[in-house]
């Protein structure tokens, strides 16, 4: 089979951002302008073109797919390995699964759309290909089936967020960038010994395919998950339980950092308000949600017993990033930071999801992830745009905005909409999902049912802060409105072609997969159930069937 993988998807979009990088900072100022515009059609040309293959793959125009349905747990469609370091067991080993790629397929659907909404970026020359290098770091995070290859493609995505945000951001940029890059780093590098432990403790002599030839040892991920299920059966633990449950707590450490949970939330709203539009869109829709791949990749498959030891740690994380994130949503004054916190509280979704240990719950936190991969971008591109155009991000500083700026209105509309779960879209799904997969498990396990307080609250709680918002935003000022006094008397505009473009598109996939769910949700379905069968119902004897 031919590799689909390493270089259009993940080689191609870094190199080429690169070159163009190099090239043009050598460039005059005058020559850089001049540039700018060729560069941003170059960029949405490279990105259309990876969104096709993805599109093509998922229609199985390469390859022998299924939609990505029925691969086997641990098993891989284009699967590609090459030597690396040999010595050590390292290999560049990329491949597609139902958990990977619908968040490859979304990261490609991304790039294009983030570009248009910020077509008109100031230093496009260098903007673009900043976000054309993140899109190849995310896709290599999602693509990797090797620890080492999966680590450096993991703090790769770190260095062009921290440009993204130092360069372009507002006015606290710099601290921003720095908070975003230590807190993050700091839980890669907890993650880092983890993953080192996890190395060091197999057993060289084990005859393990694609081990070291000087340590015995390998960083195949799907190796290494079948040398964990053989050994995580008839009762035993994986490298044995204390040594499991402190390696699980290190890697789910480094992925709820990322995700982020609370307590480790404080970087996101600091993050996310200071940096520009396109930096948010990328950070909210994909990046993100590298924690809850991470979680499903690794400590997930290789230690189901520390799972089910730390259920209600879990449980509770995510009750409380839920409660708290939208509790903490209304007392919010400013646009962005409502949003960014809004997200903590959809993460909190996903944790729940992945501690109800159903197959349901786990097919609706993916499902969440893809779902709210395409309504963020949406609500930072209208935050992007209420800012562009007013100067402001503090709510009620327009008043009326449905007379002056009815596209930015509706769109704002619509994305509330789509994040508070109105039914009919994306968001509505997985929520549901999420919701009956929680009551299944405290019904079958005997928990009370006052778990379902949390998420109750929370519905009533995200109608108000969104309706609110756009109650002092949209309809507010009476028949005169009140225009931001940034304004200064000028005009009051609405949204560009190219941001009622990408809003628009955004606003049909958001419909789409609300009304045919199933295009996505049978794949996560299908992957949520393999698992189960291939690693859970074996070990753990608490399987109860899918959605």
């Amino acid at each position: 089979m031919e590799d689909y993988i390493s270089v259009p998807l993940v080689g191609f979009p870094i190199i080429a951002s690169l070159i163009i990088m190099a090239t043009v900072s050598n460039l005059s100022e005058e020559m850089r302008e001049k540039m700018a515009n060729p560069i941003r059609w170059a960029i949405l040309l490279f990105s259309l073109g990876l969104l096709g293959l993805t599109t093509a793959m998922f229609y199985n125009f390469f390859g022998d797919l299924n939609g990505f349905e029925g691969i086997a747990f641990n098993n891989y469609e284009f699967h590609k390995r090459y030597i690396w370091v040999e010595s050590l067991g390292i290999y560049w080993s990329v491949g597609l699964d139902a958990l990977s790629f619908p968040m490859v397929w979304l990261t490609t659907l991304l790039l294009p759309i983030t570009i248009i909404a910020t077509w008109d970026e100031k230093n496009g020359a260098f903007y673009h290909p900043l976000i054309l290098l993140m899109g190849g770091a995310l896709i290599g995070v999602f693509v990797a089936l090797d620890l080492f290859m999966f680590y450096v493609f993991w703090e790769l995505t770190l260095i062009p967020m921290f440009f993204l945000i130092l360069k372009w951001g507002g006015e606290d940029r710099k601290y921003a960038a720095q908070k975003f890059f230590i807190y993050t780093f700091t839980a890669s590098v907890v993650m880092l010994l983890g993953l080192v432990t996890l190395y060091f403790l197999q057993n060289p002599l084990e005859p393990l395919l694609y081990s070291g030839t000087m340590t015995g040892r390998t960083f195949d991920i799907p190796e290494i998950v079948n040398y964990a299920t053989i050994h995580n059966s008839g009762g035993n633990w994986f490298l044995g339980a204390s040594m499991q449950k402190i390696i699980f707590a290190m890697l789910m450490l480094g992925f709820l950092v990322k995700l982020p949970a609370v307590p480790f939330h404080t970087w996101l709203p600091d993050a996310h308000v200071q940096a520009p539009t396109g930096g948010s869109m990328l950070l909210a829709g994909v990046m993100l949600k590298m924690g809850a791949y991470g979680m499903f990749r690794l400590p997930i498959a290789l230690f189901p017993h520390a799972l089910e030891y730390f259920q209600l740690v879990l449980m509770a994380i995510g009750m409380v990033s839920l409660v708290w994130g939208s509790i903490v949503c209304l007392g919010q004054t400013n646009l962005k930071k409502m949003v960014a916190y809004s997200s903590v509280s959809h993460m909190g979704v996903i944790c729940i999801g992945i501690a109800t240990m159903q197959p349901m719950g786990w097919a609706a936190a993916l499902f969440m992830m893809f779902a709210h991969g395409i309504i963020s971008p949406h609500l930072f591109a209208v935050c992007g745009a209420f800012k562009h155009h007013y100067h402001s991000m503090e709510i009620g500083s327009m008043r009326g905005m449905a007379k002056h700026s009815p596209w930015l209105a509706t769109s704002m509309m619509f994305a509330w909409m789509a994040s508070l779960g109105l039914p009919l879209l994306a968001g509505f799904v997985a929520e549901l999902m999420v919701l009956i997969a929680l009551w299944h498990f405290l019904v079958a396990e005997g928990w009370s049912v006052l778990w379902m307080v949390g998420p109750a609250l929370v519905l009533a709680v995200t109608a108000a802060y969104y309706l609110w918002s756009m109650q002092r935003t949209i309809f507010e000022g009476g028949d005169e409105t009140q225009p931001p006094a940034s304004m200064d008397g000028q005009p009051i505009p609405d949204i560009a072609n190219h941001e009622k473009l990408a809003m628009f598109v955004l606003a049909m996939l958001t419909i789409l997969f609300g009304v045919m769910p199933w295009i996505a949700l049978d794949m996560m379905n299908d992957w949520s159930v393999q698992i189960f069968e291939g690693l859970i119902m074996p070990i753990l004897g608490n399987f109860n069937g899918g959605v």
